[in-house]
């Protein structure tokens, strides 16, 4: 019976013990990194920068004290050596702490990469007592020892990177504390013998450590390493020393020139390994990734993109899912800054620390040495993560929003109440919120891009500055609007009534515009901003008779015309929901078929035989309506249904004359006549006809640029695998047409895919293109081939399936011999973009009447003249006054066929 009791005993001890071990060591099979089961494992990882390698960027301290050895210096002749020494113990104690890495488990990360300075392990080897020979400190080991148990508390991994090297690898000072005085890693057999003792030394000590994942051996090394022989050699001696000690663990490989060169570094020498890049700044896309996808395909090796950040959450989010659709792992950079939005966690700048900033930068007075003391002390109090500000729109972009489109709540804002304009909803652009910069791609366009302007408060596209508005304020303000961008709120209306909504505005600008919609139905009126005297100078805005009920969940903001800033809206409770009348709102074009009527209130259904009193016309002609349907999720909506395929530059107008449709206050929808229809319909290209590159209404991963074709305008390029543009298109007639590409490429050949979108979302090839190089992005050609369409409009999309290479337009040229097809032998504007006046000239095949419009950003008719009679145009139109944005040119032939040109407005 004892005996039974002692194998019950022992048998729980293995159980427990397999237990605390986790899944075991992670290893690699074959294109992944599995764990002991075999199971596929996605790394997701926090960097750990800033810790033990100070970095001056992340101090605020980069224009006079980049890397850490230049940081000390500057602290030490203010305060000494024994305070500097208190100061880096305490901001060591106090960086990382279990409560952190709790944190991060909490918030998704399943692992943690370490970056170590060498010189808390062993002693530079200009200070060792006897030359070659290393004294090993008790420091570093101690600090990643504790590291190691709050991450197996956890199940975490913990991933050894080192950072900085003896000696350092990079000329890059900040990144590894290069100091030019010494001799570098790669300028010194001494410093290269430390590092392979070093990580010989930590291999012993971690060899039967389950949750260390992997040792990275050298961060982003950057020095001229000519065909990586260096590097190569240097970690096959690393990798034979840790083999020597230890069999269990993952070898991860980076690059020369910040991780991403691989030159020499290929094939693997080690049946554990694994290729680390790192990834800053780039496209997110197929083809942003495909130099070591083909790395990984060619030597069966797994993939680990061991540092990213830095930029927008909108970058995050896409990178992120870039790598996991993908099956890579990443760890993201770094955990805290001094006052920064791009991480998880903001470290605050003191106003004691931002004078010591001051005098080290020459503009401000030297402090006491007991002032400087204590401001220091202070940061590494500030360092702890209970003093720290949480950026959770950054780790909703990072693991929620990768799963999921949908926007939720930043903050949910009562009303009755003060909605703050930067608590907009956490979410995808173009879910949650639209602003025209998201992200910085520099590395990929050579343009640099500031996602939020003010760099405070969020990490999202929108720009939010600090503020000195003291009304209905949090401290911060919504700038730099652009035309067309808008913001969502998450609101809880307390009562159906009618409300007045107090906007603070600041403005240096003449005039602005703005209004607001909720549920996709606007609820006020386009309401006009002026100068207020400066930007920072508040004035209050009022807009009128808002009507809310419990069931509006969502508001947005809308800028209409650019530009002012925007701090809060207060919305104050003012009479009963049938103290007004039930009015017309406003409607635009839903589709193609349909137009969306919005009223001013929620009406009562269901709705029945009401058709026959509304009319809707179509360029003065009236159009049957098949369907009036009220949309039973925001009832101030209403869908009328069409016999009709709306076009683009088509004037729409509603009336509305009856008595049957009511609110749910009981009130009647009041009668109107011949509203306007906003028309958002996107360009239907008429084919035969030329259809402009940039004339898309939706793309994925383009960029434009002008064009010194002839014709001028704009082309696409920056084009990468698995980017496109989409388009409609009208084709009058079944048939086989030819269409002519217009490209240019400096080198190599390009290569697209034409296809359809079908209703259901499945594409149909129509051919495949390859264009070959013309010498220059600007040295432009044409090709040809055929394609068979058949009679509608079409949703077209050009699928980038190989880069790089410019695209300037397309034509379509039917083959197809019909008697009564009018072709357009040639049409030019210029100049284009343009300033004040542009000349159209163009040749028909035949002599008719010919109508030339032009329409606004927002579908405006500007300008329109029939022309009698003519073979020929050339017409002269004046867009002096216009304000600046994109425009579009039509021109409509006596058959109803159209074609169009986009126009660039600038100045003004």
């Amino acid at each position: 019976m004892r005996f039974a009791s002692i194998i019950q005993l022992i048998f729980i001890m293995i159980i427990l013990s397999l237990n605390m071990s986790g899944q075991g060591f992670l290893k690699t099979s074959g294109k992944s990194i599995v764990n002991e089961n075999g199971e596929n494992v996605i790394l997701r990882g926090m960097g750990l920068g800033g810790w033990m390698v100070q970095e001056g960027y992340m101090l605020q301290t980069a224009s006079f004290a980049n890397p850490q050895h230049q940081i000390r210096a500057k602290i030490e002749q203010l305060i000494g050596e024994a305070n500097t020494a208190a100061f880096y113990d305490a901001w060591l104690e106090n960086h990382v702490r279990k409560i952190d890495i709790d944190s991060l488990k909490s918030w998704g990360f399943n692992s943690v990469r370490l970056p170590m300075h060498y010189n808390l392990y062993t002693l530079p080897i200009e200070d060792e007592p006897v030359a070659g020979q290393n004294t090993w400190l008790d420091k570093g080991f101690e600090l990643t020892d504790s590291l190691i148990s709050w991450c197996k508390q956890n199940e975490m991994y913990v991933i050894l990177d080192l950072h900085a090297a003896p000696g350092g690898q990079g000329y890059d000072q900040g990144i590894s504390d290069y100091d030019p005085s010494k001799p570098s890693l790669w300028e010194s057999q001494d410093n290269r013998n430390k590092t392979v003792a070093l990580w010989k030394r930590l291999a012993e000590r971690y060899a039967n450590e389950p949750w260390v994942g992997g040792y990275d051996l050298l961060n982003e090394t950057n020095w001229n390493l000519p065909g990586g022989i260096a590097l190569r050699n240097l970690y096959g001696e690393i990798t034979s020393a840790i083999r020597s000690v230890d069999q269990n663990h993952i070898i991860f490989i980076e690059g020369n020139w910040f991780a991403n060169d691989f030159t020499g570094l290929t094939p693997p020498w080690d049946d554990n390994m694994v290729y680390s890049p790192h990834k800053y700044w780039s496209t997110n896309d197929q083809g942003s990734i495909q130099w070591v996808l083909n790395i990984r395909d060619q030597h069966n090796v797994p993939l680990y993109f061991g540092e990213s950040g830095e930029n927008s959450n909108t970058w995050f989010r896409d990178a992120i899912k870039l790598m996991e659709d993908n099956n890579i792992g990443w760890a993201w950079w770094p955990m805290k800054k001094i006052e920064a939005i791009a991480g998880p966690l903001s470290v605050k700048k003191t106003t004691a620390y931002q004078s010591l900033l001051n005098y080290w930068s020459g503009t401000g007075n030297a402090p006491s040495v007991q002032f400087a003391t204590d401001a220091l002390m202070d940061v590494t109090e500030q360092l702890k993560i209970e003093n720290c500000t949480y950026q959770k729109d950054v780790i909703d972009a990072m693991f929620r929003q990768v799963q999921s489109d949908e926007a939720i709540p930043f903050h949910t804002q009562d009303i009755p109440g003060v909605v703050y304009a930067t608590d907009f909803d956490m979410g995808i652009v173009g879910s949650a919120y639209y602003d025209t910069q998201v992200a910085n791609y520099h590395v990929s366009t050579g343009n640099y891009t500031a996602w939020n302007n003010g760099w405070a408060y969020r990490n999202d596209g929108v720009d939010i500055e600090k503020t000195n508005d003291q009304t209905n304020s949090n401290g911060y303000n919504v700038g730099w609007c652009s035309e067309g961008e808008w913001m969502q709120y998450d609101i809880a209306v307390a009562n159906s009534a009618v409300y007045d909504i107090k906007v603070r505005i600041a403005s240096g600008a003449p005039s602005g515009q703005f209004h607001f919609s909720s549920g996709g139905a606007d609820i006020s009126n386009k309401i006009d901003t002026w100068n207020t005297g400066g930007w920072q100078t508040w004035s209050m805005f009022t807009v009128p008779d808002v009507i809310l009920t419990p069931e509006d969940k969502k508001l947005r903001f809308y800028v209409d015309a650019a530009e002012f800033n925007l701090s809060s809206f207060e919305f104050i409770e003012k009479a009963p929901l049938n103290s007004l009348p039930t009015q017309f709102f406003s409607a635009h074009t839903f589709d193609i078929n349909t137009v969306q009527l919005n009223i001013n209130k929620p009406l009562a259904g269901p709705l029945s035989n009401v058709a026959g009193n509304f009319d809707i016309t179509v360029d003065g002609t009236s159009v049957p309506i098949t369907e009036v349907e009220l949309n039973t999720s925001n009832k101030r909506i209403l869908f009328l249904d069409v016999d009709h395929v709306f076009k683009s530059n088509q004037v729409i107008k509603i009336s509305y004359a009856g008595s049957q449709i009511t609110a749910v206050d009981g009130v009647a929808l009041n009668g109107f006549f011949l509203k306007d229809v906003e028309n958002t319909i996107p360009n239907i290209h008429q084919i035969p006809g030329r259809v402009e590159a940039e004339d898309y209404f939706y793309q994925l991963g383009v960029e434009l640029e002008s064009t010194t074709d002839a014709g001028g305008g704009q082309n696409v390029g920056y084009l990468d695998a698995g980017d496109y543009m989409d388009y409609y298109i009208s084709v009058p007639q079944t048939g086989i047409y030819d269409v002519k590409y217009r490209t240019a490429s400096e080198n190599g050949s390009g290569q697209i895919k034409l296809q359809t979108i079908e209703e259901d979302g499945t594409t149909i090839t129509l051919h495949t293109m390859t264009f070959q190089p013309t010498g220059g992005w600007q040295i432009w050609q044409s090709n040809q081939q055929t394609v068979y369409l058949t009679a509608g409009v079409h949703q077209l999309r050009v699928l980038i399936t190989q880069p790089q290479f410019n695209l300037n337009w397309m034509e379509f040229i039917s083959l197809t011999h019909t008697h009564d097809q009018e072709v357009l032998v040639e049409l030019n504007v210029f100049p284009n973009p343009v300033s004040d006046h542009f000349l159209v000239q163009g040749k028909l095949a035949k002599t008719q009447n010919v109508t030339l419009k032009i329409f606004s950003p927002f579908g405006q008719l500007m300008f329109s003249k029939t022309i009698p009679q003519v073979s020929g145009i050339h017409e002269t139109v004046d867009l002096t006054v216009a304000p600046s944005g994109h425009y579009t040119l039509t021109m409509t032939f006596e058959n109803g066929n159209t074609v169009s040109r986009h126009i660039v407005k600038i100045g003004r």
